[in-house]
């Protein structure tokens, strides 16, 4: 019986810290050579973006646990302050790009932040510590294009 409880509680506590962020704001944290992002509204329901010196920038989107973006076939845009930017994760082109970098910068100060699926669903992002979590650089943060 002891055995088992001690095997939930071990259980338990590693689910809590795989869990990245606090609900209802941005967090940043950093591990095994990457920087992460991440606007948590709740379980299952996030924004989160990785850089890392080895590879392009990632952002995934997750929706009542179905994931978004990059490296996946499924797509988002975000809407800030009311302006749309179609899939600010696909950055192999210049302007892919420029529109990630418009949106790291804008993010910072949003006063609004959604995330549209392609398959039809909104999700209001929290915007409360944006501007401490996501640094005013991209030092660690590069697109497909300018690798």
């Amino acid at each position: 019986m002891k055995k088992t409880i001690v095997a939930s509680a071990l259980l338990i506590a590693s689910m809590n810290a795989m869990a990245f962020g606090e609900a209802g704001q941005w967090s940043t944290g950093w591990g095994q050579g990457v920087s992460e992002y991440a606007a948590v509204v709740s379980n299952g329901n996030e924004l989160y973006i990785a850089c890392s010196d080895d590879a392009p920038v990632s952002m995934t989107l997750t929706v009542n646990g179905v994931k978004y973006g990059s490296r996946s076939k499924k797509g988002f845009d975000l809407v800030i302050d009311g302006q749309e930017i179609q899939t600010p994760y696909d950055t192999n082109s210049m302007v892919g790009e420029n529109n990630f970098i418009y949106v790291w910068k804008k993010m910072r100060t949003a006063k609004k932040l959604q995330a549209k699926t392609s398959d039809g669903k909104t999700l209001n992002l929290p915007t409360n510590g944006a501007a401490q979590a996501i640094p005013a650089t991209l030092e660690s943060c590069s697109s497909e294009f300018s690798r």
